[in-house]
């Protein structure tokens, strides 16, 4: 279509759709009840969704009994008595002891431990890994000690020892030149 055949068809227009078309106003507002309709959708939602969340927690957090644990150490007052609680011999130096004590692993005494009043430590179990519980120390040397291969360590400044010998485990930490009187101390008691 030209713009001369548009002028004409726009000519043969009715004038009083023309003024019809002028005073049209197309209303903004939606219907009252559309919009009370939103409002109460709105307010639906959001009953439903804090009732869901007051609700959604009950089952999903566990309220258990009080569960007890049972202590892993159990402190002893005498030799005799750490003895009686693991099956093996504990021997100790000729030195004041500060404390006895027997370590608990799933309900079985595995391990004694003597902790001496200058601050060393001696400890005994059955099986062949380190016992010390010192974890990044060094090695400096390992002693040949009656037949023993006594690994010598450091760790910041602190000296301990770790051996086997028997089937068991030890460790000591402090001056290792006591070793040698713990381990022969240790198969008098296993042999007598």
């Amino acid at each position: 279509m030209n713009g001369k055949k548009l002028l004409e068809a726009v000519g043969e227009v009715n004038d009083s759709y023309v003024e019809e078309a002028a005073g049209y106003r197309k209303s903004r507002k939606a219907p009252l009840w559309l919009r009370w309709g939103a409002v109460a959708a709105c307010l639906c939602v959001a009953a439903v969704s804090a009732a869901v969340l007051l609700r959604g927690n009950e089952g999903l957090t566990p309220d258990p009994a009080p569960v007890e644990v049972t202590n892993p150490i159990i402190t002893v007052d005498t030799v005799e008595e750490m003895e009686e609680y693991l099956d093996f011999p504990v021997p100790v130096l000729d030195k004041e002891t500060a404390a006895l004590s027997v370590l608990v692993v799933q309900g079985y005494p595995v391990m004694g431990q003597v902790e001496y009043a200058d601050g060393s430590l001696y400890r005994v179990q059955y099986g062949s890994e380190d016992v010390s519980g010192i974890y990044g120390g060094e090695t400096v040397e390992t002693r040949d000690m009656t037949g023993v291969q006594v690994e010598c360590c450091t760790f910041e400044g602190s000296s301990y020892a770790v051996w086997t010998d028997e089937g068991f485990s030890f460790s000591y930490t402090g001056d290792v030149n006591e070793v040698e009187t713990l381990i022969g101390l240790f198969r008098q008691a296993a042999k007598g």
